[in-house]
């Protein structure tokens, strides 16, 4: 199966060509803004690189977040489009399931897996998994007491494993705790790859799958005047 993965809902702007467990080709700009100008040319270039068009792709995949609302909105809809274009599959994965299945075995054995991201304020966002992972703490905008009960509460045998793009920040916070912290020698960002890996077994469920809705777990920080915040809404 050929497929088109892709990230826009951090600082990176990440895109992947994926089968059957082997990245064809791959492309990675860490950016804060602009994800909208780099995103479809970086596409392309990256289909070129893997010697495939969108006629030859059979599934595409996106992050949904949390993450930037702007880089968010901006992911969805490039997805949406090209879903809509060429007539394929559309499967939304969250940023905490990706950056989950990144996490090696060998550090989750014997913890559970805490993934912290940042929200670019003085909270966090926060999910929890056991370290098969399950999911055991739902996806949550949290402040700095929440995240300090949520990892006393996570913690397994006062063991917690933790992983994401705020980790600096989360052990700052829990630093003077009494856990035994470790955290993941992974890769902070997303891979598109492991995007790919997890919508592709998805795919293969033969589940009806509904447009992504984005995750957002707080509304954005300017609203426009009688604009409702967006719902919260969680895909796996």
């Amino acid at each position: 199966m050929n497929v088109l993965a892709f990230d826009t809902a951090t600082s990176s702007c990440a895109i992947t060509v994926w089968r059957k467990g082997d990245t064809l080709a791959q492309a990675q700009q860490m950016l804060e803004r602009g994800h909208s100008e780099v995103l479809v040319p970086t596409i392309e270039k990256v289909l070129a690189a893997a010697g495939l068009t969108y006629q030859e792709l059979e599934l595409l995949a996106v992050t949904i977040g949390p993450g930037a609302f702007t880089g968010i909105r901006i992911g969805l809809a490039t997805a949406r489009a090209l879903a809509l274009a060429s007539e394929l599959p559309l499967i939304g994965i969250t940023n905490f399931a990706a950056l989950a299945h990144a996490v090696p075995a060998r550090e989750r054995n014997g913890r559970n897996l805490l993934i912290v991201l940042e929200t670019k304020r003085a909270d966090f966002y926060a999910c929890g998994y056991d370290e098969n992972l399950s999911p055991i703490a739902e996806p949550q905008a949290i402040d700095r007491v929440g995240l300090k009960d949520l990892a006393v509460d996570m913690a397994s045998s006062g063991r917690l494993l933790l992983a994401g793009d705020c980790i600096d920040r989360a052990c700052q916070v829990l630093q003077n705790g009494a856990l035994d912290i470790l955290v993941s020698a992974g890769s902070s960002h997303v891979d598109p790859a492991i995007i790919a890996e997890l919508a592709a077994a998805k795919f293969k469920t033969g589940t009806a799958f509904e447009n992504p809705a984005p995750l957002y777990l707080k509304p954005p920080d300017v609203n426009m005047s009688g604009v409702k915040p967006p719902t919260r809404q969680i895909t796996s």
